[in-house]
């Protein structure tokens, strides 16, 4: 009697934990999100009109469903507005993830407007539809020859507004005398 309850019981046992385990493997599955695509060295075009809009560069891109990865990506958006005073902006950095027009950009991240603003930080959010770059970390930046540091970014390239919190602003005076001094 005591064999029968033992192999019932064991019968039992190994029947729940024969389907226990498929539920949660396929619970995890659906939770997994899997690559569309994924691209080697690639290089993207956006383009209107009248010109390009956007260039993109990467060593890996890999497209999922809800979003885009790029590794070691470099994007060039030149400058279609002719009241605006420059060709165009370049981003630089060694990981980046798009989701719809927002580029969330870490390690490594690199701003430059033409040759007069370069901004150095370790992480950015550029908002492609708005152009608003901003941040939550400490970063470097220069303005012409002049160095400004803060933490917390705002930058508004359609505005041309820059806003930071704990700024230190370095004005190069030596330079400007020189440029005066040859007009």
């Amino acid at each position: 009697m005591a064999l029968k309850i033992f192999v019932f019981i064991s019968l039992v046992l190994a029947i729940i934990f024969y389907f226990l385990p498929i539920d949660k493997i396929k619970k995890d599955l659906k939770k997994e999100d899997i690559a569309l695509f994924i691209f080697e060295n690639p290089v993207m075009y956006s383009l209107d009109e009248n010109m390009v809009t956007k260039k993109i560069v990467a060593k890996q891109a890999v497209r999922y469903e809800t979003r885009d990865e790029m590794y070691y990506g470099d994007i060039t958006l030149n400058n279609n507005n002719i009241a605006k005073n420059f060709k165009s902006e370049n981003i630089k950095a060694d990981f980046i993830v798009k989701k719809g027009a927002i580029y969330n950009l870490k390690n490594n991240v690199k701003y430059k407007r033409d040759d007069f603003i370069k901004i150095d930080t370790k992480e950015m959010i550029y908002d492609d539809l708005n152009k608003i770059a901003k941040n939550s970390s400490p970063f470097k930046a220069e303005y012409y020859a002049h160095k400004y540091n803060g933490e917390n970014l705002y930058l508004e390239s359609e505005k041309n507004i820059i806003n930071s919190k704990n700024t230190h602003f370095e004005i190069d005076i030596e330079k400007r005398k020189g440029k005066n001094d040859k007009k």
